[in-house]
């Protein structure tokens, strides 16, 4: 019994008509009725019962239709497994993204990925930081890039690429630009806009509780629906934003600045995650260029 004879009774059981099963499958009727009485005789059993005007699956035809399904779709994820291991291009890489993970940084990583003939396809989705762990570990991603490196579990590998001095954007021509660092009380009273879609709230909490225990008292709350968007808003003067350094691009007057903070530390880390016991051609290119990367830092 071939995986060829199994596709075509497949065919042939979906349609329970032989006209319209050749006819599917390109080939002439006296061929696939041919077929049909060569599979009957090598299981000795009846598939189908057949009369002048009427086709029906046997109990056996029932069951090898059943059978048949399931042992095609293992062929044929194994045929798709070999093809990936010879040419990695041909999968797609899921991956999580937190929010305000530097644009260079994943096309450097990502630009290194699949044989270099055809660009592979990568599938790239909105991850916060402990909502990307718990999906990567059901298999929604095959890696993440996170701003907090995750509790210990050996099932993930875990691989901090640069950390970031998290600090503030302000206005280019406001009094707060003209410090060299920005302390917590410097900031009493202004507005802090955030991202609505905040992809590490922790972080945000965890800065904004320093801040405070630094002394700063915050004024109103606004929100912003993107990095982008949150520069205009503190460009035109309605408030300041916590950053890291990348996040803020300069521009003209009055455009946006960054400062670091004064007397408060916290380092933004970016971090790489994925499963350890995952071999696959694309997360293990995707490693192996991060591993690069950090060597190339250091």
């Amino acid at each position: 019994m071939e995986i060829r004879q199994l596709r075509r009774f497949l065919v042939l059981a979906e349609e329970l008509h032989f006209g319209k099963a050749a006819a599917r499958l390109h080939i002439a009727q006296p061929a696939l009725s041919q077929e049909l009485k060569s599979l009957e005789r090598a299981l000795g059993l009846r598939l189908l019962d057949r009369t002048h005007n009427h086709v029906a699956l046997t109990d056996a035809g029932r069951r090898l239709k059943d059978e048949a399904e399931r042992i095609i779709q293992a062929h044929d994820a194994a045929v798709t497994a070999m093809d990936e291991l010879r040419s990695p291009t041909r999968g797609t890489l899921k991956l999580g993204v937190a929010v305000g993970v530097a644009y260079p940084l994943l096309a450097e990583l990502l630009s290194g990925l699949g044989s270099g003939e055809v660009a592979p396809e990568v599938d790239v989705k909105p991850a916060a930081a402990r909502e990307g762990v718990l999906k990567l570990l059901a298999g929604d991603f095959d890696a993440i890039f996170i701003h907090a490196v995750p509790p210990r579990d050996e099932r993930l590998g875990v691989l901090t690429l640069e950390s970031e001095p998290m600090g503030v954007a302000v206005p280019s021509g406001s009094r707060l630009a003209g410090l060299a660092a920005v302390g917590p009380e410097d900031l009493n009273g202004q507005a802090l806009i955030w991202l609505q879609r905040d992809g590490d709230p922790d972080v945000r909490e965890r800065v904004l509780g320093l801040m405070m225990d630094g002394g700063m008292l915050p004024g109103p709350h606004r929100w912003s629906p993107s990095i982008a968007t949150t520069m205009s808003l503190v460009s035109a003067g309605l408030g300041v934003s916590f950053k890291v350094p990348h996040q803020v691009v300069p521009g003209d007057p009055p455009g946006v600045v960054w400062r670091p903070f004064a007397g408060v530390s916290y380092p933004v880390p970016t971090v790489l995650v994925w499963l350890r016991n995952d071999s696959s051609p694309l997360v293990t290119q995707l490693v192996a260029q991060a591993r690069r990367y950090v060597a190339k830092q250091a």
